[in-house]
């Protein structure tokens, strides 16, 4: 299928979403948050072809716009985030390195999307370019673009969203490029401890009156060697209330419950190739998460 001709179709689909709202309302002093997660997609942008197993005949990227919108629609105050490696995979990353897949994820609306290794499969260059394409931005707080300006102005340490009267703090993080991305792919930029960047960042968006702070990690549930998972980091950086997890395309029926001085953080994880989104609520009164649940994965 030629670029526009996905493209047209994609909005078609979209737009034909329909649902009438279902919208369950907390109580008058408390405000619900709903975040749904992605991660992982590698460029599955149409559906799996039967013989797929579990996946077969699910996903593509119109799937997901008609999901998402019906959702938005039905619950309000939805944040859409993504937790890395959207490159990679299908021919489409062949033909397009990433432009095509970030334009579609702008046209589903995204709130914010972390890194994960196969990003960088273009090299920096490539992935500024694909990025020229996304009205999202972009988060990632345990890398140091000091190396690839262009590449650091496109990326944020933090992002601050306001939702429902809520502020929602977004970190991101990723997994350590040493055996996973070529040194020239990743020429100008580097990877930093993910607990010593992330600790200040988190009581920065606390003493920012964030009262929901979120962080999509790519870096694997239970992590490798030394190398630190996103287990591990929901006890290392007590503060936050959840990670959304990729790198390891777990397919999760329930969160992972971590807890820590300061609470519990969820840790949930979307399997791969964008068949299914993950959803989590939370119930925000008083300035912070009252309490919190997980729906049921949604098919794309």
């Amino acid at each position: 299928m030629k670029r526009r001709e996905f493209l047209g179709a994609m909005s078609a689909l979209s737009a034909a979403a329909a649902g009438a709202p279902l919208r369950s309302t907390p109580a008058a002093d408390a405000t619900r948050i709903t975040l749904l997660q992605t991660n992982d997609t590698h460029d599955h942008l149409d559906p799996f072809p039967a013989g797929s197993g579990r996946q077969s005949g699910l996903g593509g990227i119109a799937r997901r716009a008609t999901l998402v919108k019906r959702l938005r629609k039905e619950l309000g105050n939805v944040l859409l985030l993504d937790a890395g490696d959207a490159f990679q995979g299908t021919p489409y990353f062949n033909e397009w390195k990433g432009t095509l897949d970030f334009e579609l994820m702008s046209m589903v609306g995204y709130d914010a999307v972390t890194l994960g290794n196969h990003d960088f499969d273009a090299g920096v260059d490539g992935l500024v370019e694909a990025m020229k394409s996304a009205t999202f931005p972009f988060v990632c707080t345990n890398l140091d673009f000091s190396g690839a300006p262009e590449l650091g102005k496109r990326v944020a340490k933090r992002i601050i969203r306001e939702v429902g009267g809520v502020k929602v703090g977004i970190l991101g993080a990723t997994y350590a490029f040493n055996g996973m991305v070529l040194p020239e792919n990743h020429k100008g930029v580097s990877w930093l401890d993910p607990v010593e960047a992330l600790t200040p960042e988190v009581k920065l968006l606390r003493e920012q009156g964030c009262a929901l702070v979120v962080c999509c990690s790519h870096l694997g549930m239970k992590g490798e060697g030394h190398r630190i998972g996103n287990l591990g980091l929901a006890a290392a950086v007590p503060g936050m209330d959840a990670i959304l997890s990729g790198h390891t395309h777990l397919f999760m029926s329930e969160p992972d419950i971590v807890k820590t001085p300061m609470g519990e953080t969820i840790v949930f994880e979307a399997g791969f190739g964008g068949t299914e989104v993950a959803r989590l609520d939370f119930t925000v009164k008083d300035g912070r998460v009252a309490a919190w649940s997980h729906g049921s994965l949604d098919h794309a």
